[in-house]
């Protein structure tokens, strides 16, 4: 097979004949100069010459969008976990068994990671806008609905589409942010929008804790409902269309938009014109066959589930037991370390991992590898394990509360390297399928963690909390290797698979 070469290396080469500062556009074969950055390296990708162009936009709307569709991504996780810390009470109100309530937090788990493969492809053909004002209607609705519900099975059906209304924000966001960044400023802005996702879930415990507490469990569906709203107006005004194709043909044909068309205007005049095949619902798996995309894949969603997921929902009955605290108490311990480890994770992630792809591009040419960034990612490797080590063992024994606590906040450190470097070093290899790239991680991250509610605390049941959180803290460690093989190989196994064929216009 004919290795094919990333968008860095051919830009690259086109700009070694360029002179400093001189920009033409298109940027093809035949291009004899590219569009530079502020340190002399070429723009990745590089921008056509429209004004709507959202790489073209102005830095203040960039971050107004970024932070926008950030704060979707964290609807979803705050929506499921508000009431985690009133699980106690919630069961006590519907009269069913504790051991079950965790179930109509994990329903709206996996619900959020099935429905994006449905959005995933809309969103490529009619836009990002349409898909995320559509889904928020739907949460909004189902969430109000989880919060009137009479039966315990009425509240299973609102928080199943309670999922699918909070899903898109959760697997669209990494594409979207791709739609307006270049390669070398995607693992800060990636940072910001992966911070969010991940602290959605430390965020919503915090509140719902004291919530339950003073004005009862339902208004911890209320209140999310709330928040929704909010969002969905802002959303109305001030969250302009982002998908843009790049190919020559649109290109020629494209008719400059003005800020209220990229609002109100759906003649999809940026796109190239598609139709939704049914093949389109699966290409997020079949991008499982590159190992960039698999082994991050891999190492994120076991990650995800035994750093953030397993303290979720096991917190509020373990505590509760053990320490006999109040669901209030309860929501700041589950909350609060998560949040604060994550955020001085991030600070180790995004940023630094944009600096070392910078630092690799001024020793190699100009060449930004993918690979570089994967650096940025190895402190997880120990990290997430010894969390949540140190949170089964401290539990076991019966320490002090600061003990599980600090666990639970190395472990959601460690996350957030995991988190931010696995997604913007899938962007950097595979940029025009970051939509399916994050349906499938939203995929397998809440599939992977829904069962874990039924079989966590069975198990250290079973042979004690210490040794079932070993257990677990072993197959995260495992899974960290294939990051080790990519580091070496996976520039080799990328350029020896070429690109996938679909989606090259975005």
């Amino acid at each position: 097979m004919v290795e094919e070469k990333t968008d860095s290396e051919r830009i690259v080469e086109i700009s070694r004949g360029s002179k400093e500062g001189k920009t033409v556009w298109p940027c093809d074969e035949n291009t004899a100069y590219v569009q530079l950055d502020m340190h002399g390296l070429a723009l990745v990708p590089q921008p056509s010459n429209f004004r709507d162009d959202p790489l073209n936009w102005p830095i203040w709307l960039k971050w107004l969008v970024l932070l926008q569709v950030s704060f979707l991504a964290m609807l979803g996780p705050f929506n499921s976990s508000v009431v985690n810390p009133a699980l106690v009470p919630l069961a006590a109100l519907f009269k069913v068994p504790v051991g079950s309530a965790p179930l109509q937090t994990t329903t709206t788990i996996i619900l959020a990671g099935v429905a994006p493969l449905f959005f995933a492809p809309l969103s490529n053909i009619y836009g990002r806008r349409p898909v995320y004002m559509l889904s928020t209607i739907v949460g909004i609705v189902a969430t109000v609905g989880s919060g009137v519900a009479t039966s315990w099975a009425g509240l299973i059906i609102g928080r199943v589409f309670s999922g699918i209304g909070t899903g898109a924000g959760m697997a669209l966001g990494a594409a979207t942010v791709n739609d307006m960044f270049f390669l070398h400023e995607r693992g800060t802005k990636m940072g910001v929008w992966t911070v969010f996702l991940n602290n959605g879930a430390h965020a919503g415990p915090i509140i719902g804790g004291y919530l339950a507490q003073k004005a009862g469990v339902r208004w911890c569906y209320y209140l999310p409902a709330i928040v929704n709203s909010v969002a969905f107006v802002i959303m109305l005004f001030a969250l302009p269309e982002t998908l843009f194709s790049r190919s020559k043909e649109n290109l020629a044909r494209h008719k400059e938009r003005t800020y209220p068309q990229m609002l109100f205007s759906f003649s999809r005049n940026a796109l190239l014109d598609r139709r939704l095949h049914i093949r389109d619902l699966v290409r997020p798996f079949e991008m499982l066959k590159y190992p960039s995309i698999s082994l991050t894949f891999i190492y994120y969603i076991v990650s995800f589930c035994f750093s953030s997921i397993l303290p979720a929902v096991t917190v509020a009955i373990l505590f509760t037991n053990i320490y006999h605290f109040q669901s209030g108490v309860i929501g700041l311990m589950l909350g609060l370390p998560l949040l604060i480890g994550s955020m001085l994770g991030e600070i180790m992630s995004g940023p630094f991992s944009d600096w070392v792809v910078h630092r690799y591009a001024e020793r190699h040419g100009g060449k930004r590898k993918p690979e570089a960034r994967l650096i940025a990612s190895l402190g997880s490797m120990l990290l997430c394990p010894a969390g949540i080590i140190i949170y089964g063992v401290c539990l076991q024994r019966r320490t002090h509360w600061i003990g599980p606590v600090m666990g639970m906040a190395i472990a959601s450190f460690g996350l957030q390297l995991v988190t931010t470097v696995s997604y913007t070093y899938c962007s950097d290899c595979y940029k025009p399928q970051s939509a399916e790239i994050g349906s499938l991680y939203n995929f397998g991250r809440q599939t992977f963690a829904f069962p874990i509610g039924f079989y966590a605390l069975p198990f250290a049941n079973r042979i004690g909390v210490q040794w079932a959180w070993i257990t677990l803290a072993l197959i995260t460690a495992l899974t960290s290797i294939g990051i080790i093989v990519l580091m070496f190989k996976g520039e080799q196994w990328r350029k020896r698979l070429g690109k996938p064929q679909f989606h090259t216009d975005i």
